[in-house]
């Protein structure tokens, strides 16, 4: 009879809602399909028990070389004592199969106890409810009649929960030790070398703050649709198609997500595509498009905009009937009784000096929000005689994400040695953009990437429970806010803790989180992370420690 060993360790609580209409998607570990690098993202390692003198898990992988959990053999393993390997599935997504590419070695016996290597799923509980491989010393029991397997693993459909591998000892007492044996330094040690790790969800995509001089009256030549796409509890908006009256005029990703969201195959076995990353593509994202209207004629017509996920769920989020004019007539211009307008001598060709802090500037910048606002300067010449131009209008416009054309920031004209000077307010990631005389002389663009601040304070609130707050600075926050995650270190690596937060209207969050008892007494490192989105990039709040009590 197996004795029951429970693994315990502070992991993201993450709600699925059930549904008819759920698709599958896929997340590689360690290697793809290509034997190219995946991340091991999701992989934590822990321990229970007493683990003996020598005990390891590491979770960084490579195509080359496996993750792994070991039970040391420098000193006696107790019963009950455990390395092992957890991986838990995103939130929204539920794990529903996949394949391993597993190593697991069960060595070390002795003093009535074995060494055990062993697969589990749903829950880390050892029992034939849960444990779908195992290697047990001395007893033989394995699938190639030993006590040590390498192999591919099926993992069992639609158990749900998550996926352990567990190296440790098991005893009919707990006094009962591993004292014999044991290779590869351990009593026992599992491996993963490569993992794709099937995943349903029920999430659905959604549009919203549809916009765009193609939804006014009268659009012509190129237009622009600009909305904000979402996957909140989802892999990310994959793939987005615009039609008109049935006739697709773009039908692509939107947001690479700096190649995350770039398939690394498909599986054969579910036909879901297959992301190196836990979270693939963007979940929330302002998509602007450009539509050239010139050919469709003059009238009415229908747009319809389709969104899909990553893991293939689509929804249909905007049918709407538009009106286009590319065509007016002379006649329809002008009457026989208007006035002819007089000609106009030509606009002098100007040329632009940027000082040497703002052609630095024209490069592309990264700042952080507190220090986004900027001062822009240059001087003015006649391109023809390259004397200084006087009294020139310089304008600077911004665009963002938010914006479906570009807003005017400022206004200046040109000194008497035909000088200006601008100044951009703080604002988010956007393109800055001096023109100058009537706008036909020519623009120079500048690039902002702006870093939100974020701050993090944690509380212990006492009974294993944890505060944490801050504020997100950066304005505008975008629709819908953006998400926080707590993450607490472990080992090398960062995990979440409990679920994603999203910030109220003046950038403040609140989250709480109960870890029981098990955490009481643990000193932990914590950070709050903020997501990237079209209006910023990512940004990390200083590590916090605190005592749980």
């Amino acid at each position: 009879m197996l004795a029951a060993t429970t693994l315990l360790a502070l992991t993201s609580a993450g709600a699925m809602a059930s549904s008819a209409h759920a698709e599958l998607w896929m997340q590689t570990s360690c290697a793809n399909p290509d034997q190219s690098a995946a991340s091991s993202e999701g992989w934590t390692g822990g321990a229970t028990g007493t683990p003996s003198r020598g005990s390891t898990n590491n979770t960084n992988c490579t195509p080359s070389s496996p993750m792994y959990a070991g039970l040391g053999n420098g000193s006696p393993a107790p019963s009950g004592a455990s390395e092992y390997l957890q991986y838990t599935p995103p939130a929204g997504s539920k794990l529903v199969g996949g394949t391993v590419l597993a190593g697991l070695s069960a060595d070390g016996y002795g003093d009535g106890a074995v060494g055990t290597a062993a697969m589990m799923t749903p829950a880390a509980q050892y029992d034939a409810t849960n444990v779908f491989l195992q290697c047990v010393a001395a007893l033989y029991q394995c699938q190639n009649g030993t006590f040590n397997f390498f192999g591919v693993v099926t993992i069992p459909a639609d158990r749900g929960g998550n996926l352990y591998l567990s190296a440790g000892c098991l005893g009919q007492t707990p006094t009962k030790s591993c004292s014999l044996g044991g290779s590869h330094n351990a009593w026992s040690l599992v491996s993963v070398f490569s993992a794709n790790l099937l995943l349903s969800t029920s999430s659905q995509p959604t549009g919203s703050e549809f916009g765009g001089s193609l939804l006014e009256a009268g659009a012509h030549g190129t237009a622009n649709l600009a909305f904000t796409a979402s996957d909140i509890a989802g892999p990310g908006i994959y793939k987005t198609r615009v039609t008109i009256d049935g006739n697709t005029v773009y039908d692509a990703t939107p947001n690479s997500s700096a190649g995350r969201c770039a398939p690394v195959g498909t599986d054969p076995g579910s036909g879901a595509l297959m992301f190196a990353s836990q979270q693939p593509c963007p979940q929330t994202q302002r998509v602007v498009i450009p539509v050239s209207t010139t050919r469709l004629a003059d009238g009415e017509h229908e747009v319809k905009v389709t969104l899909q996920t990553a893991a293939r769920n689509q929804s249909t989020v905007l049918v709407q009937t538009i009106t286009t004019i590319n065509r007016t007539t002379v006649s329809g211009q002008l009457t026989s009784d208007a006035p002819v307008p007089s000609a106009r001598a030509p606009e002098p060709v100007y040329a632009m000096v940027l000082d040497a802090a703002t052609e630095a500037l024209a490069k592309g910048v990264r700042r952080r929000y507190a220090r986004s606002a900027l001062q822009l300067s240059g001087t003015l010449r006649n391109s023809s005689s390259g004397i200084p131009a006087p009294g020139v209008a310089v304008t600077l416009l911004a665009r963002n994400a938010d914006q479906s054309a570009p807003q005017i920031l400022a206004r200046t004209t040109s000194d008497a040695a035909g000088h200006w000077v601008l100044n951009a307010p703080k604002g988010p990631s956007r393109a800055l953009t001096i023109t100058y005389g009537s706008g036909t002389n020519g623009a120079v663009t500048i690039t902002e990437t702006v870093t939100p601040t974020l701050s993090l304070r944690v509380s212990a609130l006492g009974r294993g429970r944890l505060k944490f707050t801050g504020r997100l600075s950066v304005r505008p926050l975008g629709s819908p806010r953006p998400l926080i995650v707590i993450q607490a270190r472990n080992g090398t690596r960062w995990q979440a803790v409990g679920s994603a937060v999203r910030v109220k209207p003046n950038g403040t969050y609140t989250l709480t989180y109960n870890g029981g008892r098990n955490v009481i007494g643990g000193s932990y490192a914590f950070r709050a992370l903020a997501p990237a989105t079209a209006l910023f990039s990512s940004a990390t709040s200083q590590v916090k420690r605190k005592v749980a009590r």
